[in-house]
Parts: C-alpha cells; sequence; structure tokens
C-alpha cells in the first residue's frame, strides 16, 4: 500500500477499502484507531459537545430524535450511524444531508496518510469499521460543530466510536445480539454498552428494564447516571425529570421510550435550548427503514430492519395492533450471524404469505434455509416461496399482493436497501 494513494471517486476508494477488508472482518479494541486519531486529529476536539448512542435497539431512532432536535434548534450538527441503506455516504451527514463525494475522498486521502508512522513508514492496518470512524472524526472535527451525534455500531466499550469521549452518553434497550463478539448473557452485554459513560458526565440509561449491571457502571465510574423511570419518566403524554422540567410529548410511530431518553440527553447539553424546538423536532422526526411506509405500484408496503429477536418481538407487536382489510407478506432475508431461528419464531403468526430471499455476501443467508428453519416452526402459512435476491421477492410479493394487503420487507440493513435503491430508481 502507498501512502500517496489518491483516488478521485468516492467509489473507488470504497472498492479499495472492501479489499483491504473484504469480509468486514471485526476486530474490536482501541490501540488501532487510537494511533491513527493521533495523527488525524491531533487530539483537538470535533465538535464543542459530543453526543453517543449505544445499544441493541433503538439507536437509530435515537440519532433520528436527536438531530430532528438539533435541526430546529438552528445548531450545527452532524451525525454518524451505520450501516448505511443504498449509499456509504448515508453514514456521516451534516445539517441531515449525507457528505459528499468530493468531501468523503478528500477525507479518504486524509485517514490514509495518517495510517503511516512518520519515522519508519510502516502502515497501521484498520478495519472498515474504524476507517469508517475516522473519516467522520476527520470531517466532523473540520466543520466546527457545536453539536456531533455518533451511534455505536457494536458493543459500547472496544467500539471504534467510543475512542471519542462523550458529553452525553444513551444506552437504549439491551437484548441478544452480536453474541459471537458480545456473549449471550445480558447483563455483560449491557456492562460492555455502558462502556461509552465517561466520569462526571451525563449517563443516560434509556430503557426501563435496563440490565442492573449498566446502572451499576455508571455509578462505578462515578458518571452522572440518569435513569428512565427514576430521574425522568413519562406520565400519559408528559414528560418530565427530577430538574422540573416539563414537556408534552408529540404522537409518533417512533419508539416514545427513546423519546424520553433524547429529551433527558437535550436537556443536559450546555446550549439553551428551547423546548418548543424539542417538541417541534420530535414531531418531525422520521426514520429510514424502521417500520417505514411507502406506496409503490399501487401496493403499501412497509421496511423495517428487525434482524434480532427484540426487533421481531416489536414488530409482531405493531402488526397486531394495525388493521388491514386484506393479508400481510412476508418478504424476508437475513445474515447468517443474526438469531434468524429467533427472529421467525417471534413472526409466526403474523403473515399469511412468506417469501424468502437469498443474502449475497460471506454472511449471507440461504432462502433454503430460512425455508427450513420456517419448517421447523411449523409455521402454517398460506404460502411460502424461495427467492435469489431481496429484490425478486419483493417483485413477486407486488405481483401477488392487492392494493387491500400489506407487504413488510424486513430482516437485515441490505434487505431493505436493496428495494429502497429499486424504489428510488
Amino acid at each position: 500500500m502507498s501512502q500517496s494513494l489518491s483516488f478521485v471517486q468516492a467509489d473507488d476508494w470504497l472498492t479499495w477499502l472492501e479489499q483491504q477488508n473484504p469480509s468486514h472482518e471485526i476486530d474490536m479494541g482501541l490501540e488501532r484507531i487510537r494511533l491513527v486519531a493521533k495523527r488525524l486529529l491531533c487530539d483537538a476536539p470535533i465538535a464543542k459537545q459530543i453526543i453517543t448512542v449505544a445499544g441493541t435497539n433503538g439507536k437509530g431512532s435515537s440519532v433520528a430524535f436527536l438531530t430532528s432536535i438539533l435541526a430546529q434548534t438552528g445548531l450545527s450538527y452532524a451525525s454518524l450511524t451505520s450501516p448505511h441503506f443504498v449509499r456509504f455516504n448515508e453514514r456521516i451527514q451534516f445539517q441531515g444531508v449525507p457528505i459528499d463525494d468530493a468531501s468523503l475522498c478528500a477525507s479518504f486521502e486524509r485517514v490514509n496518510r495518517a495510517r503511516y508512522d512518520a519515522d519508519d513508514g510502516v502502515a497501521t492496518i484498520l478495519t472498515y469499521f474504524e476507517f469508517n470512524a475516522l473519516l467522520a472524526f476527520d470531517l466532523m472535527q473540520r466543520a466546527d460543530l457545536d453539536v456531533a451525534v455518533l451511534e455505536i455500531g457494536l458493543g459500547g466499550r472496544l467500539d471504534a466510536v467510543n475512542l471519542i469521549d462523550a458529553d452525553v452518553a444513551i444506552v437504549t434497550s439491551i437484548s441478544l445480539d452480536h453474541m459471537d463478539w458480545l456473549g449471550d448473557d445480558v447483563g455483560f452485554i449491557g456492562r460492555e454498552k455502558a462502556g461509552i459513560y465517561r466520569t462526571n458526565k451525563p449517563a443516560i440509561v434509556g430503557a426501563l428494564d435496563c440490565p442492573s449491571t449498566v446502572v451499576q457502571y455508571a455509578h462505578e465510574i462515578n458518571a452522572q447516571c440518569m435513569q428512565n423511570g427514576v430521574d425522568f419518566k413519562v406520565e400519559g403524554n408528559t414528560w418530565s425529570n427530577t430538574s422540573g422540567l416539563t414537556i408534552e410529548l408529540p404522537e409518533t410511530p417512533l419508539p416514545a421510550m427513546n423519546m424520553a431518553a433524547v429529551v433527558q440527553a437535550v436537556s443536559c447539553l450546555t446550549f439553551d435550548i428551547n423546548p418548543a424546538d424539542i417538541i417541534v423536532g420530535l414531531d418531525k422526526a422520521r426514520l429510514i427503514g424502521r417500520f417505514q411506509r411507502l406506496e409503490w405500484q399501487g401496493k403499501h408496503v412497509i421496511l423495517d430492519v428487525a434482524h434480532n429477536p427484540q426487533a421481531a418481538k416489536n414488530m409482531a407487536n405493531t402488526l397486531a395492533k394495525e388493521a388491514c382489510e386484506g393479508k400481510t407478506f412476508a418478504v424476508l432475508a437475513m445474515l447468517a450471524d443474526k438469531d434468524y431461528q429467533q427472529v421467525i419464531a417471534e413472526l409466526s403468526s403474523s403473515f399469511d404469505y412468506w417469501i424468502l430471499a437469498s443474502s449475497e455476501g460471506v454472511r449471507g443467508l440461504s432462502s433454503s434455509e430460512l425455508a427450513n428453519q420456517m419448517a421447523k416452526n411449523d409455521i402454517a402459512a398460506h404460502y411460502v416461496a424461495t427467492c435469489d435476491t431481496p429484490v425478486q421477492a419483493f417483485n413477486q410479493a407486488i405481483l401477488m399482493a392487492s392494493k387491500k394487503d400489506r407487504i413488510i420487507v424486513f430482516g437485515s440493513f441490505v434487505t431493505v436497501g436493496a428495494v429502497l435503491a429499486l424504489i428510488e430508481v
């Protein structure tokens, strides 16, 4: 690899990055990224205030609430999320707009140069996720931001994004996911996620049922622990906290529990934020790929990532509460390292028709394996079909469904992204 490596197209940089780490291998730890970040960032902050968000589910909606509120205030802000649906640029957004290709290319070149030691010219090898985080940090630092919102991709304590010290940190819900890396004990996972908390800084415990290890860790490091249901709460539509602040929450399809945690987090920022801006921001918040409703060719479509059992259970509950005149179709494709067995079990009675698709890549799961799992669950669906790709499965559902039916596309970011790319063409 050359220190002077340079491409003028973002796609060329992304192809190069994929070639360095074709399997998106996870190698957790902060030593490598800390070394490169010191050269790249020179220990300067990436924003005046930083909010990090970790958890199993609820990170996406929390970031959506936060950025929507910040948009109302007039503060300058940026966000880092992962993965993307259609384009890599979605991961790094400024004022809600994905980073442009030219800026991304320039940042790629800076990060690549920073990998090289000035004395011996040896490059530090970075994972895909570490490179992604450093691109965001570099771009944010150059923008002179008021607030940076950073989503923790996996775990917490050893995640690349946790290199940055947060002024306010939120841990959302905790359940079993990424068990190959985080283990199968919810208490241990909670403690790992709580690793984003910092001493003497606000540590928001977002879920009402968070494992006790989250609160314990916050107290151990003397963080300012603020717990949902204790230090702030929602009664009816009224949010309040122990400081005496009260806000009437709007009706929104996004989870109220995450909304409550976000309001507490925003109240901890050093900026003077008007409660009216918080209310409007919450009301305007929208999130791609989380029970996202679309009309396509006259058919009602719902897109939802729902790639773990907790998310599947939430989807099942939401579908059960909503009246549907016609039938409900499932378009499902998942990754092999997810708990697809339990996802199918949670949704076993939610659909009239299942259309299964294979996922590509080293983490892909075949439609035949999904079909085998459905047989093991003895799902009495009216019809099960298997397809090679999510788009083929979606197109088959569109052909089969009537205007009274609903089509639910779910199982992974890749699945939802493939259908979004089709619809947005």
